[in-house]
């Protein structure tokens, strides 16, 4: 960088003015003496005429003093300064140059002016100075250039400027360089760090989800297998025994998903996402899934809603229901007796946006004060002893704040050691266009672990006329058992590929209704052997859709969106819970049997509210249209993300009518949409997509529409 004070700058002009104004004083003297000269008087003696001349002399001698005493103050001025300075004429000489442009250029100032560049570097130098200096020239401003001067040693990294100045009618080239080796160095050793730790993050990111894959392969086994033998014949101790296997297998798995969380979430790789979804489905389902652990403690778990509950809102459902699991999860741990309590409440609505808290109650252990600033804090427990009662990794609150951030909310706790801890949070929901409140009348009391513990309606059973061929891609001999057991329960009929290129040829041609394809193979990985499949089925002669369900270990962020890419309807992460693995082939079994809706699986659902499905479905057939004329004005303008948020939203709504035809022509589309290169729009594939998806929901809605007229 440029080093020079303000009061060296400021003692350097000083002296410039005065020398100045010493020249201007002798100048003033010499006109003088040369206008007597010109017009003597007509009695003017000789005598006078010869003190003229000696006066005359006199001050030519003063003014050639001066004159050269200002050359020497400008050199010393110059050569005192830091940087090389030079001055040019319009022919590239150079003027005039300083001490520091002399070991610049390691030359004499004798070899340096009166001379070009080309007499004092070399070829491919001069030639770059010559662009540099005519830019300058043809700019009349201030033109800045970096150059690297790889033949020093060590090599330098300057930066030039120069400008077009005039001094006595005459244009100059002034310039003047900074050597910013240090500056550049710096700035190299931060990117190279920058990149370091980039690298880091990625081989971290992969590592977790091989660490994810290699652990989440064997406990699938465990799980499913345990799950197997529970739903058989036991003695009491036999269950409860395997009920502690699965509940340790449950608690590894937990620890797997904090870490691979967090992980994500500090990579800056974690989205949210923004699509219609049933509140009051996802809160009670919640609700229901913690019912068991808080029954075995003899917890009372209560759920209290608001009466006029939206009956579809936009937000992310995913997201959210990790916050409210972790959170209720926390609470049943902490809490010995008594009862723990999740609220919802509703705030004023902004825009189409509005503020909905969830407040979890216990009456367990409490926080101390102190402790209570610090439980968000990645690894950070109330008791960290090796004497603590509870275990954990000391990331789940870290991963809700961090999730509620994310949404745009906020979260926070207030609690009293031994009288139990209020955790609330708020997040932006907003308003699906169409959507009235509910008027189902308010809940009379709160739901007393109702909500959780409501049988579900029995899933109907696979007759065999109507049961799938399914082909399970699977190499893991435990995880061929499993499934093989889950499957045939189901009373479906497998066949057995363990390598991608079996799985391959029996799709294309064992007329399969269903593939279960592991992404992990042999010979031919599940996402090329979906790639093919596709390729094939998209050629004149071939036609049709095999249903290809993503079955995987990995668990990182990005892994659903390649499954779907590739062309796969849907996506299970192992271990495999039996219960999802049921619903996933039940959804594909209407599919099958060329059902557009499946009405009994979005009753099972919605707990059997019929009344609220139908609701639900009225909406849709209002809402639906616009949704899709929606979509078709983003495809028509070429706006890529418009496009893909007006599928998300169209795929949002049809999953609560298990309209699976539709919704794979969502995923199709959506896969064809992230796959496009950057800028407008492709037609072809995508439009026809377009045009299949908008038959598809002609028939959604019409067959809505004969729900509603029986009803």
């Amino acid at each position: 960088m440029l080093d020079i004070s303000s009061e060296e700058l400021t003692g350097a002009n000083d002296q410039l003015r005065a020398e100045a104004a010493r020249q201007g004083e002798a100048l003033r003297s010499l006109q003088a003496s040369l206008g007597r000269l010109a017009m003597p008087s007509a009695s003017a003696a000789g005598a006078d005429v010869t003190d003229d001349l000696l006066g005359l002399t006199h001050a030519l001698e003063q003014l050639v003093q001066q004159r050269e005493s200002a050359r020497e103050l400008t050199e010393q001025i110059l050569d005192q300064l830091p940087i090389p300075v030079f001055l040019k004429d319009r022919q590239g000489r150079f003027v005039r140059c300083n001490r520091q442009f002399e070991q610049f250029v390691q030359r004499p100032r004798a070899q340096i002016e009166g001379f070009t560049i080309d007499d004092i570097v070399p070829r491919t130098w001069a030639g770059l100075t010559h662009e540099e200096d005519e830019r300058a020239w043809r700019s009349g401003r201030m033109v800045t250039s970096e150059r690297r001067l790889a033949q020093r040693d060590p090599p330098m990294d300057v930066v030039v400027n120069r400008v077009v100045i005039r001094s006595g009618g005459e244009p100059y080239l002034l310039g003047f360089s900074i050597d910013v080796s240090e500056q550049r160095a710096a700035r190299d050793a931060m990117q190279h760090a920058v990149e370091s730790a980039q690298a880091a993050s990625r081989a971290k990111s992969e590592f977790l989800a091989n660490m994810s894959h290699e652990i989440r392969t064997p406990m699938n086994g465990i799980l499913g297998m345990t799950e197997l033998v529970l739903e058989s014949q036991l003695d009491p101790q036999q269950r409860d025994d395997l009920a502690l296997v699965k509940g340790s297998a449950d608690a590894l798995l937990t620890i797997i998903d904090d870490i691979l969380d967090f992980s994500k979430i500090e990579a800056g790789k974690l989205e949210i996402e923004d699509v219609p979804f049933d509140l009051r489905a996802l809160v009670q389902d919640t609700v229901r899934s913690l019912s068991l652990p808080a029954r075995r403690k003899g917890l009372a778990l209560e759920c209290e809603l608001p009466p006029q509950l939206p009956p579809m809102m936009k937000g992310d459902p995913g997201r959210l229901r990790q916050v409210l699991i972790n959170l209720l999860g926390n609470a049943i741990k902490f809490t010995s007796e008594g009862a723990v309590t999740l609220g919802v409440a509703m705030r004023p609505t902004v825009a189409q946006r509005c503020e909905v808290e969830f407040t979890v109650r216990d009456t367990g252990i409490g926080i101390a004060p102190d402790k209570q600033k610090l439980i968000f804090d990645a690894f950070s427990q109330v008791d960290g002893s090796t004497t603590r009662q509870y275990g954990g990794t000391g990331l789940g609150l870290t991963i809700c704040r961090r999730l509620v951030i994310l949404m745009q909310g906020d979260i926070a706790v207030s609690s009293e050691p031994g009288s139990g801890s209020v955790f609330r949070f708020s997040v932006p929901l907003g308003r699906v266009a169409g959507a009235v409140p509910e008027a189902r009348g308010a809940l009379p009391a709160p739901v007393t672990d109702a909500v959780a513990s409501a049988p579900p309606v029995p899933a109907p059973p696979a007759h065999k006329a109507g049961r799938l061929h399914i082909l399970l891609a699977e190499d893991n001999p435990v995880n061929q058992r499993l499934a093989l057991r889950l499957l045939e329960k189901m009373g479906h009929r497998v066949t057995l590929a363990d390598n991608g290129v079996d799985a391959l040829e029996h799709a294309l041609h064992g007329a399969v209704d269903l593939v279960l394809m592991d992404v992990q193979m042999p010979g031919l990985d599940g996402l090329a052997a979906t790639r093919i499949l596709r390729q094939w089925e998209a050629t004149a002669a071939a036609g049709g859709h095999v249903p290809v369900v993503a079955m995987t270990a990995r668990a990182m962020q990005g892994d659903r969106e390649r499954c779907l890419e590739a062309g796969m309807d849907d996506y299970l992460s192992k271990p495999i819970d039996s219960a999802r693995l049921r619903e996933v082939v039940a959804r594909f079994h209407g599919r099958v049997a060329g059902a557009v809706l499946d009405w009994r699986g979005a009753l099972l659902r919605l707990d059997g509210d019929r009344e609220l499905l139908l609701e639900l479905a009225a909406l849709f057939i209002g809402d639906g249209p616009q949704l899709l004329a929606a979509l078709d004005q983003a495809l028509a303008a070429g706006e890529r993300e418009a496009s893909q948020r007006a599928v998300h939203s169209l795929q949002g709504v049809l999953v609560n009518f298990g309209a699976q035809r539709a919704i794979a022509c969502t995923e199709r589309l959506a896969a064809s949409l992230h796959e496009g290169a950057p800028g407008a729009l492709a037609p072809g594939l995508t439009h026809a997509l377009a045009h299949e998806l908008a038959a598809e929901l002609q028939d959604v809605m019409a067959a809505l529409g004969e729900q509603l007229g029986g009803a």
